[in-house]
């Protein structure tokens, strides 16, 4: 069995994407920070990883775009996710009982305006949502809750008093999964996706013409995310995403880019994972 390393524990919402795209059988590698991830990888103690790149409200993360490009990890595999967040207790609990809900700082602000209804309730910000479930159960809690998933709340033996607490309905996840190395690209007729890191020279046009270049050739390019470069004060690195016709032609177009840019590096080419695709769990 594979061991696919997520940020987070059993339950959270890096576990839900190991269990959709490897399937129910995961065996997990828990880190308690996105770093972990690629180190995993590197020493051989996780032959996967899931990796959390943006979200459709909350925007990019911008330090694990840094972690793919510092590490030789490759991108296989892309998966959307809907971030449906539950309020869980302990069984036999009612909402009017508690006094303190705990989850991670950012589920606790996508759910603000639930918990408007219930100012007895104070929130309490924690490190995971699955965490926090966790905690709740173990100890035991009467007067507490957790934000999380449906998942932790099945894995913790959690009730959901209430679902979908979200204020923002249409939320979703995209993860990466990475590996150390990818696969045959070239025997592989699914592909049709690839994940960049470039860098362009700072004169005026330089990134116009790479982005002329990708349009010429049919190059669909689905998201260009900046990043500044550590040492080089207001110049950046450029992380792109493009859909592409055939792998031959994606092939024949880094040839070309090499030429128009400082450095470019292929960071993963898989199969594209669309909306129509997501599953809710």
């Amino acid at each position: 069995m594979k061991k696919i390393a997520i940020q987070g524990i059993k339950g959270s919402y890096h576990h839900q994407t190991a269990k959709m795209f490897f399937g129910e059988d995961v065996d997990l590698l828990e880190c308690t920070n996105f770093k972990e991830i690629p180190e995993s990888l590197e020493n051989g103690t996780a032959d996967f990883g899931v990796m959390a790149i943006e979200n459709s409200i909350a925007g990019s993360l911008l330090q694990n775009y840094k972690l793919l490009g510092s590490n030789e990890q490759c991108i296989i595999g892309e998966i959307y996710i809907p971030i449906e967040h539950s309020l869980l207790v302990e069984k036999g609990q009612k909402i009017e009982d508690l006094l303190e809900v705990h989850s991670h700082p950012m589920a606790i602000l996508q759910c603000e305006r639930f918990f408007e209804q219930y100012p007895h309730i104070k929130l309490v910000e924690s490190t995971d949502t699955a965490n926090s479930a966790k905690e709740v159960s173990e100890g035991k809690f009467k007067n507490v809750g957790a934000i999380a998933g449906e998942i932790a709340g099945d894995i913790y033996n959690l009730e959901a008093l209430e679902t979908n607490i979200q204020t923002i309905k249409n939320n979703y996840t995209r993860f990466f999964v990475i590996a150390k190395n990818g696969d045959d690209c070239d025997s592989n007729p699914n592909i049709n996706k690839a994940s960049l890191k470039m860098t362009v020279g700072h004169e005026t046009g330089s990134l116009s013409k790479v982005l002329s270049i990708l349009s010429i050739h049919g190059l669909n390019l689905t998201k260009i995310q900046s990043v500044p470069i550590i040492d080089r004060p207001w110049q950046y690195s450029f992380y792109v995403d493009l859909v592409f016709p055939t792998y031959e032609t994606f092939k024949s177009v880094m040839e070309v880019l090499k030429h128009q840019t400082e450095n470019i590096s292929i960071l993963g080419v898989y199969k594209e994972w669309k909306l129509d695709d997501i599953v809710r769990l």
